[in-house]
């Protein structure tokens, strides 16, 4: 109750409803989403099958991102749409939750398409969230109520996959048990996400927003085209991105062959090791966003990819359960970093209009990453090593905290001939 009351008594009813949504929405990913991989392993899937759960979702949004960004970009009303992919992306866990009813053949395959199809809405659901998002709050407002947000969904998102571990751990008594238990987790998000899309529903529309009567306004064209491609500021942190993304989604299904085939982790010790990053990730938050306060969030980007960097090289060697659950303290810790300051960082180069295609596209980019980063990954273990696998990714990721850091020296130059009078192009 003391958690809930600091919230109320700090800000208005518009941000208390896109924080609780946010919490809605984190214990419902945390229901599934630590246990992807192992839902599809219980089903007998193999190396190649989890290398795909990484990357058929960034496909799926690769193809639907752009178009159906310039479409919805020509919403006025988007906190509807964003409701409406809420609830798509809810009828999807009803047909996850069936997939063990078919024969043992085509399961896994099945479980592969249908995480993947589910990215059409909920890669969607992201860019139009932010775009709702950065229409509805502003500044310093934003920052911190995205903060809350995050902050709070990964406390009670490590509290669920708590008990979603233990529940897995200590009930079942063999795998035909567990799937069911899966299929019940899923039906639970899809309640949940009824939920998510109600509260969001009671969001009042900000002086960002129009009337929301669902007219359209122009729509993308050309020009815009070229001109998002002139935003030098845009188009420089898109690519260090792209980079960064490259480094980090190399490593997904390596963390869960290394921790489920090396370690021989059950559910219980997953949960853990998520816990111990969420945990770590909720205490983290209000650091990150002073430090993006005093420092400029480039500084805090930078801070977060060089601590994200620095992860892989402890797996280069067998670790045990006990030692992973410290080391994913620190992965929550830059974690936290890196998804509060990503945003905050890409809301800086968006112009005032076009903002749901800008976002589209920068996650089309991410998507690309995403898409070939994990089968690139699973290539190169099968080559070198789960050991070297990872050193090499974190040379990546090395590379790309060294491009984020060139990027905040070039944002401090700027500044600096801002101040003195000087005329620069960004």
């Amino acid at each position: 109750m003391r958690l809930f009351k600091k919230i109320i008594n700090n800000i208005d009813k518009n941000s208390l409803f896109v924080i609780l949504e946010g919490i809605v929405f984190t214990t419902a990913l945390n229901l599934y989403n630590p246990f992807i991989q192992m839902f599809a392993k219980r089903m007998g899937a193999g190396d190649i099958h989890v290398a795909l759960l990484n990357s058929m979702p960034p496909l799926m949004a690769i193809l639907v991102l752009v178009p159906c960004g310039i479409f919805i970009d020509r919403l006025e009303d988007k906190k509807r749409a964003t409701c409406i992919l809420i609830l798509l992306n809810g009828v999807f866990y009803l047909l996850i939750a069936s997939v063990p009813f078919f024969p043992d053949t085509y399961r896994v395959v099945l479980y592969v398409v249908l995480i993947g199809l589910m990215n059409w809405p909920g890669s969607l659901y992201g860019t139009t969230w932010q775009s709702f998002f950065v229409e509805t709050f502003k500044g310093a407002q934003a920052r911190l109520v995205y903060s809350l947000r995050s902050k709070y969904g990964a406390f009670f998102g490590l509290i669920t996959v708590l008990l979603t571990g233990l529940i897995l751990t200590k009930i079942p008594t063999n795998d035909a048990e567990r799937l069911v238990i899966y299929q019940l987790f899923y039906v639970a998000c899809f309640i949940l996400a009824i939920l998510q899309a109600f509260i969001l529903s009671r969001v009042k529309n900000g002086s960002g927003l129009a009337n929301g009567d669902g007219k359209y306004i122009p729509s993308f064209n050309i020009n815009d085209f070229k001109h998002m491609l002139s935003n030098r500021k845009f188009i420089i942190f898109s690519a260090i991105s792209f980079v960064f993304h490259i480094g980090w989604q190399l490593a997904w299904p390596l963390f869960f062959i290394y921790n489920v085939d090396y370690v021989k982790v059950n559910e219980f010790q997953l949960s853990l090791l998520n816990v111990a990053s969420g945990l770590s990730a909720f205490l983290s938050y209000s650091f990150w966003n002073k430090l993006a306060d005093n420092r400029g969030g480039s500084f805090a980007m930078m801070l977060s990819a060089a601590a994200m960097a620095v992860n892989p090289f402890f797996y280069v060697k067998l670790m045990s359960v006990e030692i992973l659950v410290i080391i994913n303290v620190l992965i929550g810790i830059a974690n936290a970093g890196i998804t509060l300051t990503l945003f905050s960082c890409l809301m800086e180069t968006l112009p005032e209009d076009k903002r749901t295609v800008y976002i589209s596209f920068f996650n089309t980019f991410i998507s690309i990453s995403g898409f070939f980063s994990p089968l690139a990954g699973v290539w190169i273990y099968n080559r070198v090593g789960i050991h070297t696998a990872f050193l090499l990714i974190g040379l990546v990721r090395i590379l790309a905290t060294f491009l984020y850091f060139i990027g905040w020296l070039m944002e401090r130059k700027a500044g600096r001939n801002l101040n003195s009078g000087s005329e620069i192009s960004v």
